[in-house]
């Protein structure tokens, strides 16, 4: 049997061999660039400097010219002179008719270089002359220059002057700085390699830091924060955004701390309250009316820790935007009066009047049962705070891209420091509004997280002894998600 194996992926490329091999790579270019152009300008430098020098021969040979065609140049003496520069390459003269027979040369031209034919005469036609470059018998390169001598009388032909110089030692002064051009380049290679390298591990230190921060970083080391002193202008700014999301995760760890204890609070008091009713009913043998106003009172306690479930639930739901809004079109001043029938009889109870403001027909598209409840929640919220006497008022308007959607009531209101928190999670102002058994902080945190579901907002004001407004602002109907 043939097991399959999974191969592996490769191994990315690290940023600093990158940044190296880019380093590298581009400096080595450049120096081989500009050691190409010196040695460029070199070579034709040698090379200009070559013809000139020819040149100069070919003028003064000119003047020194034989009256007589077959006179021959005195040949090279047999010792240099003292002053005579090293290396001093050999020249050679040629003087040729029209049917490029030779008139006369310096020794031993012949043997070195042999003459030029009658076409290659016949394409000088100026005076300038014509530049070659000729490999010798003896395979010796050379630089010979031609010009075309007119003759002095009418009657006279022209002549021909060749001039020939040996360029062998420039051949191997040029084959000794390549030499030395080689090992420039590979030193250059390796330096530039190793400077690639220092510059881009000092480059990626920072980054290197940054990750050895974040390594350590854990749940319970969220206050730890990146230095972004020193640090480049990329760096600093992504630094900036990473201590930015860590302040947004410790406040969400803190947040979530605090709601677990919060959740662990609300249900523990009920549970608590049904532990210690049913161990007292079963102290001792109790009437039928005794255990059935403990089952009472247990079934209470039990609808309690419900109703936190069903929020918690549905509050839990909404932070990972599980479900899908069930989108109607309806009328808000009639979902008011709805709602409002349903809480008629509890503001009642309380002597508290509760009233729709009239206005025009509003129509929406929302999810109806989050809207009766955000409403709900409300209403609830208000009797809870408002006392006997006192009025409770809802009210609908509209706007071009919004519907405001108001609940005002005339109780103790809220102070002003309170009113950034009053949507969080169990969040009560206690000192402020009495205490209800049903009121676990949770209706107003309802109500915000169902109007971000519609693509909306809440909004509170309150003045304390007067009362306070809440205002669910909602998207029109087209400009629903």
């Amino acid at each position: 049997m043939v097991r399959a194996t999974r191969s592996r992926p490769a191994r990315p490329v690290s940023i600093a061999l990158r940044l190296t091999l880019w380093y590298a790579l581009s400096a080595f270019s450049l120096i081989v660039v500009a050691t190409g152009l010196l040695y460029w300008v070199l070579v034709n430098s040698m090379y200009q400097e070559d013809i000139r020098d020819l040149a100069d021969n070919l003028n003064n040979a000119q003047l020194l010219l034989p009256p007589s065609p077959t006179a021959e140049f005195e040949g090279p003496p047999e010792q240099r002179p003292s002053w005579a520069p090293p290396h001093q390459p050999e020249i050679y003269l040629r003087v040729l008719d029209a049917g490029a027979h030779t008139l006369t040369e310096t020794p031993g031209m012949a043997q070195q270089l042999p003459p030029p034919t009658p076409a290659e005469l016949a394409t000088i036609s100026t005076l300038e002359g014509t530049k070659r470059d000729i490999v010798s018998s003896s395979s010796k390169p050379f630089l010979s220059l031609i010009v075309r001598i007119p003759g002095k009388s009418a009657g006279q032909s022209s002549r021909f002057m060749q001039v020939a110089m040996d360029r062998e030692h420039d051949e191997y002064l040029l084959a000794r700085y390549r030499e030395r051009l080689w090992l420039v380049l590979a030193g250059s290679l390796v330096l530039c390699s190793l400077g690639g390298y220092l510059i881009a591990r000092r480059g990626m230190r920072p980054i290197e830091d940054i990750g050895r921060t974040a390594a350590h970083i854990r749940a319970t080391t969220l206050h730890e924060r990146i230095g972004t002193d020193g640090l480049p202008a990329e760096l600093s700014s992504l630094a900036d955004t990473f201590n930015e999301m860590l302040d947004r995760l410790e406040q969400s760890f803190r947040h979530a701390s605090q709601f677990s204890d919060d959740v662990a609070h609300e249900l523990r008091t009920p549970i608590n309250n049904l532990r210690g009713e049913i161990e007292v009913a079963l102290g001792k043998s109790r009437s039928r009316e005794e255990y059935r106003e403990v089952l009472e009172s247990c079934l209470e306690e039990c609808a309690r820790v419900s109703r936190v479930i069903q929020t918690l639930l549905f509050l839990a739901r909404s932070d990972t935007a599980i479900g899908i809004l069930q989108y109607e079109k309806i009328e808000i001043n009639g979902e008011l009066r709805t709602v409002q029938s349903y809480y008629e009889a509890a503001a009642a109870e309380v002597g508290v009047e509760l009233s729709v403001l009239p206005g025009d027909a509003i129509h929406a598209e929302l999810d109806r049962t989050m809207f009766q409840q955000a409403v709900g929640n409300l209403i609830s919220n208000a009797l809870a705070h408002t006392p006997s006497g006192g009025a409770v008022r809802l009210a609908a308007r509209a706007k071009q891209s919004s519907i405001t959607v108001s609940v005002d009531d005339t109780g103790c209101g809220i102070p002003a420091e309170h009113l950034p928190r009053v949507f969080e999670r169990f969040y009560r102002v206690d000192q402020v509004r009495r205490s209800s058994a049903h009121n676990v902080g949770l209706g107003l945190a309802v109500v915000k997280s169902i109007a971000d579901r519609h693509g909306g907002h809440v909004e509170i004001n309150s003045d304390v002894g007067h009362g306070t407004e809440v205002r669910l602002i909602l998207p029109a109907s087209d400009q629903s998600p």
